[in-house]
């Protein structure tokens, strides 16, 4: 019985034959065995048959463990041919999502955004597998009918949104060809995919003869950018951060002597996210605008992902545009893929009232946000939308998971909202639009 449960438990581990192969290397397959007492052993296990197992440690000594006192056994993934995105399972209960790039007896070495991180051998329960772009994208496709029109354009809209330019623009002109009739959809699709960002867009602008077009008027700055992503900054899943040694040293001469402070030497062996969460406990905001974070924090992430870029945008934004502000409520459009944009749209939202005052956004109760109200059919809303021409719900039947990303992103977002005057230094109105905004005085992201 219990060689057929570690038979199961070395193919559960390993999966299925779409996944990367673990590397077998001479002496058999690497593996961490747990005893039941807690000792962990690290080496290479050559017979699944044997009672009791039998295991070449790395000292080259061999070593025994009777089946029965067998906890766990986890096969070593080894080194990656090629990047493979998954999430690693952690001793404490967190998650590390990234490209795994090698997972051995060092440790797993793990590709997040642009920096790599490494994670003790110690600290990992298991590794899981998630699907590839062209895996995601293979499953996506597979699900539809090709001779439906609107589940091809449903998933040619997903495409762009979630950035697959190139595939869209394939099925996109498939699409165009199968279903003659329908000009005005693919109209849509077109001007949806001519809006999103390509990669080749992105390397001429680098190019000294084509100058990077000027961000709209109102845009933050970068330095207002990193102070936003310093708020929404998540510990417990921490994203890249880059801290320069000059800061360190700031840092350390302006606390020395201080009870429990760490010495120079310590802290520059911190790891950046650990620094920052020092600098952030010391509340030293001065000292904010030195650190630099690349990329938005899991909150920001997922605001861009599944809201932003997905409905409010292209959907809100058609109408609801910064020149016109229908309502008093506007969003900036013009090269809103980019953060400066993206956040200038972030505090827009959190600002917004409605004609009785509410704010879009209830930090206190996400799910009684009047956002999600206006998005519904006006017969299904306690508070509809009001009538106008062209209006159509963003959260229509088969949307459901769009909403529960409202509230869900909501929940992530730090709480109690800060005061974005004092505590991000940023004047509010920024450089109004053409028309007033009729917004309040007390910003909507405060609910106190």
């Amino acid at each position: 019985m219990i060689t057929i449960f570690l038979l199961n438990l070395l193919l559960f581990t390993v999966g299925e034959e779409t996944e990367p192969p673990t590397e077998q290397l001479e002496g058999g397959t690497p593996v961490i065995l747990v005893h039941l007492d807690g000792r962990r052993f690290s080496g290479f296990l050559t017979d699944l048959e044997a009672e009791p197992l039998s295991l070449l440690l790395l000292d080259s000594t061999t070593t025994t463990v009777p089946k029965r006192m067998v906890d766990t056994l986890r096969v070593l993934k080894g080194a990656m041919t090629e990047p493979h995105p998954c999430v690693v399972l952690l001793k404490d209960g967190g998650q590390r999502r990234g490209l795994l790039l090698e997972d051995g007896f060092d440790g797993v070495r793990l590709q997040v955004g642009p920096r790599t991180e490494r994670i003790g051998l110690n600290d990992v329960v298991a590794i899981e597998w998630r699907p590839t772009v062209e895996q995601e994208i293979e499953a996506r496709k597979a699900q539809i009918q090709s001779s439906d029109p609107a589940a091809m354009a449903r998933f040619i809209r997903w495409l762009i949104m979630e950035g697959h330019v190139e595939q869209a623009e394939s099925e996109l002109k498939t699409y165009a060809a199968d279903f003659p009739n329908a000009t005005e959809m693919t109209k849509q699709l077109q001007e949806l995919l001519a809006a999103r960002p390509r990669v080749d867009d992105e390397k001429a602008s680098r190019t000294p003869k084509k100058k990077r077009p000027a961000l709209p008027i109102g845009a933050l700055t970068q330095a207002e950018v990193n102070r936003i992503r310093i708020w929404e900054y998540d510990f417990e899943n921490p994203s890249p951060v880059r801290i320069p040694g000059e800061l360190r040293r700031t840092f350390h001469a302006r606390h020395l002597g201080k009870d429990g402070f760490p010495d120079l030497k310590t802290l520059r062996r911190l790891p950046d996210h650990e620094f920052l969460r020092l600098l952030c406990e010391m509340k030293d905001r001065d000292l904010y605008d030195a650190v630099q974070i690349p990329v938005d924090p899991p909150a920001l992430d997922r605001f861009r992902r599944t809201i932003h870029d997905r409905w409010l945008l292209p959907k809100c934004g058609a109408c609801h545009a910064r020149d016109t502000a229908p309502g008093g409520f506007g969003l900036e459009t013009q090269n809103a893929n980019k953060p400066e944009v993206r956040m200038l749209n972030l505090l827009l939202l959190e600002q917004a009232t409605t004609s009785d005052d509410a704010p879009l956004l209830n930090w206190r109760n996400p799910a009684e946000s009047r956002l999600l109200d206006l998005g519904k059919d006006p017969r299904a809303a306690k508070h509809p939308h009001p009538e106008v021409e062209g209006y159509s719900p963003v959260f229509h039947r088969g949307r459901e998971a769009w909403v529960t990303n409202v509230i869900e992103w909501l929940e992530m977002m730090y709480r109690p909202r800060p005061d974005l005057e004092t505590e991000l230094k940023i004047e509010w109105p920024r450089n109004p639009a053409k028309s007033p905004p009729t917004e309040g005085d007390t910003s909507a992201a405060n609910p106190s």
